[in-house]
């Protein structure tokens, strides 16, 4: 059962990853659009970008990303995150949502109660 449970989160995960793939680059002198950005990325539960990390996923160098928007990026990310943190993790594992671990520095029992409600959730399938 336990390691049905691991391949169920792996699916899940890959399947989202994809998701991330169809945003919309945000505009490289656009503070404001970075922010939008940081935050909505936080608030899907994705874990935070580098600078590095994000010109590879946009496909530009990484003097291209200015610390203007990068720091844009950051500053929205924290906002997000702190939304989506404030969510019950049970409940984000017993509707089948994706944790990828973002909230572990803010709360070490948030992965736990996450598993608590994934089995919940896996049981009922």
């Amino acid at each position: 059962m336990k390691s049905l449970l691991i391949v169920l989160v792996l699916a899940l995960q890959v399947g989202c990853a994809s998701y991330d793939t169809m945003e919309q680059q945000p505009e490289m002198n656009n503070p404001q659009a970075w922010h939008a950005y940081g935050e909505e990325h936080a608030n899907k539960g994705f874990i935070q970008h580098s600078k590095q990390g994000l010109a590879k996923k946009w496909g530009v160098s990484i003097n291209t990303l200015n610390n203007q928007a990068f720091n844009a990026y950051n500053k929205g990310y924290m906002i997000g995150k702190k939304q989506y943190c404030s969510q019950n993790a049970t409940w984000l594992g017993a509707t089948g949502q994706i944790y990828r671990g973002i909230c572990d520095d803010i709360d070490p029992f948030y992965r736990q109660d996450y598993m608590n409600g994934l089995r919940s959730h896996l049981g009922r399938m």
